[in-house]
């Protein structure tokens, strides 16, 4: 063979070689973006309602997926009422829930007051319902309380709901819509109080807090695990007749999903107990009064109960 026939066969050979090796590249590329990409096949999809609360809780479970397993997780806010239209739809994998608003908006069920009770009721029914596993609850649960203004509390010595019923005549009430019109809300306030406030004023939800500070309202229902408390002149009052649902925080997972990564259960539920009351309103304290990182406060948080390497 002559040499310039040989050149042009290497040429040949050399041109397919070099397609040949762009496919494989591609194709390599193209899979390690399906493992990594924000919705891989090995990477879970958490959500977060968009409150601190949420985000520092959505945050922990990224960061002990990411450091206990080798999968990838991604943090998506969504609006509460698109969330689980969108765990049904599979687009999400696994988020924090409260107990009570699984049995109440979700499994549209009938009040109960029983922690254990409807802990039990939620669990199953999500199984068989909609195929979602409830872990363990992570300790603490975000219900409601009365709060007031504390020169009132301090003035008309109230430190339970049954005060504030037998002096309601004298005070101004405040509530949102949402509260007023939920049947496991006000209903179960009314019903077991029997409160006769001189005025009842529609506030938004995130407003309450600003309106008893600023004297526009002296009383309204506060969560119990809210940061604004801390910075605030509020009293938080005890619920003496325990009117409420309980609302315990529970990671929920798709089945399909722990199916596939069963490893995804045990270091879920290594967070199990490991949250007060207290310690989650400390931490949503963090994000909302000094504006620290939702990230940064679950990371941190995870090292001090050593489920995270500092």
């Amino acid at each position: 063979m002559k040499k310039n026939q040989l050149f042009k066969q290497w040429g040949k050979s050399r041109r397919a070689f070099l397609a040949i090796t762009a496919a494989i590249v591609l194709t390599i590329g193209i899979s390690g973006c399906s493992k990594a990409g924000g919705a891989g096949a090995d990477t879970i999809q958490i959500a977060t309602k968009g409150f601190a609360e949420s985000d520092i809780l959505a945050n922990a479970l990224k960061l002990l997926i990411e450091d206990k397993t080798d999968l990838k997780a991604i943090v998506k806010k969504l609006d509460n009422n698109l969330l689980w239209t969108a765990l049904k739809g599979n687009e999400v994998d696994t988020y924090v829930e409260y107990t009570g608003t699984a049995l109440i908006n979700i499994l549209k069920d009938k009040p109960e007051y029983d922690p254990q009770v409807v802990y039990d009721k939620v669990k199953k029914e999500l199984k068989e319902k909609n195929q979602i596993t409830v872990l363990d609850p992570l300790g603490f649960t975000n219900s409601y309380a009365f709060g007031v203004r504390k020169e009132i509390a301090e003035k008309l010595g109230l430190k339970t709901g049954s005060d504030i019923a037998a002096k309601s005549s004298e005070l101004v009430f405040g509530a949102s819509e949402e509260f007023m019109n939920r049947p496991d809300l006000w209903p179960p306030v009314l019903e077991n109080y029997k409160p006769q406030f001189k005025e009842i004023k529609t506030i938004a939800g995130g407003l309450a807090y600003q309106a008893i500070d600023q004297g526009v309202i002296d009383v309204a229902m506060v969560q119990t695990t809210s940061a604004q408390v801390l910075v605030r002149p509020i009293a938080v009052l005890e619920d003496d007749k325990h009117v409420y649902v309980p609302y315990f925080a529970i990671p929920v997972v798709r089945d399909e999903v722990l199916k596939k990564h069963p490893e995804l259960e045990q270091v879920l539920n290594s967070m199990a107990g490991k949250l007060t009351d207290k310690e989650m309103q400390r931490l949503n304290g963090e994000v909302e009064n000094k504006q620290r990182a939702p990230i940064e406060v679950a990371k941190e948080w995870l090292i001090l109960n050593g489920l995270l390497k500092g």
